[in-house]
């Protein structure tokens, strides 16, 4: 969007027509990629691209009425990718520390393929931590109520994989973030180190991506970019099915999990 911008400022009509297509894609791009930012930063980014549109197409408008809505717009655009890019880096988790992992998740994390061992069993093998998988196939958000209710305070660092089937079952973000908030205050403890899988989103589900950035916020959760789960199920050889790890997913969503927990993991001396 931003490499287009320049090209504003010129009323040839041929290199109109090229920015104007290349506008859409960049739109149709930002849009597709769901980064989950607040009605208000949509409303004046969408403000700010028609006033750009019209202006720049409006070969009538002068010249200067075009550069200040470019700038309108460049502003705007670099305001929202500075906003995106601070949740993309990988958290340097600290906090409490523990001997063993508690995984609250669905069949991501509990594994559909019984001849394919799941994630956490994978990541216990190879960093020899203790990994108590309290997931199921197909639980929601409200399954995870009953996981966290489970959570002992021996328990001191707890991943929250699970929201992938409310996701896709079409619960109305209010339902989702009702359920959450029970699970994350029912964890949020300052003995207790807790991180949590952000969720892939789709451009009418980003209520999701906001319900979970507030509410890791609120209380104090580790969040990790969604980007990440993303690149683990990247490629045909990673899932069975688009979604659902295959070993070689089971085993980078292993090394993914043990990058970001491992500062607040340790052996148990009795291992």
């Amino acid at each position: 969007m931003l490499a287009i911008l320049p090209l504003s400022l010129f009323t040839n009509r041929k290199l109109a027509r090229f920015r104007n297509l290349a506008a859409w894609v960049a739109v149709i791009m930002m849009v597709m990629a769901a980064p989950p930012l607040s009605w208000i930063v949509i409303v004046i980014f969408f403000a700010a691209f028609i006033l750009w549109y019209l202006s720049c197409n409006s070969f009538a408008n002068s010249k200067t009425l075009r550069i200040v809505s470019t700038l309108i717009l460049g502003t705007a655009v670099l305001c929202g990718v500075a906003r995106e890019y601070s949740h993309r880096p990988l958290p340097n988790v600290a906090g409490p520390v523990g001997d063993h992992l508690v995984v609250i998740g669905d069949s991501i994390s509990a594994g559909l393929n019984p001849q394919i061992s799941p994630w956490p069993h994978v990541m216990q093998q190879e960093t020899g931590i203790l990994i108590r998988n309290l997931s199921r196939v197909g639980a929601t958000t409200a399954d995870g109520m009953a996981m966290a209710a489970q959570v002992t305070p021996d328990d001191r660092v707890v991943l929250v994989e699970i929201g992938g089937n409310d996701l896709i079952a079409g619960v109305p973000s209010e339902r989702f973030e009702k359920s959450l908030d029970s699970i994350l205050s029912s964890l949020a403890s300052n003995q207790r180190t807790v991180a949590m899988m952000e969720l892939p989103l789709l451009p009418y589900r980003i209520g999701y991506g906001r319900t979970q950035r507030r509410l890791a916020s609120r209380y104090g959760v580790w969040l990790i970019p969604k980007r990440c789960f993303v690149q683990v199920i990247s490629g045909s050889s990673a899932t069975s099915d688009g979604l659902h790890l295959s070993a070689e997913g089971s085993a980078r969503m292993a090394k993914l999990v043990a990058r970001v927990l491992l500062p607040v993991l340790r052996p148990s001396r009795t291992n």
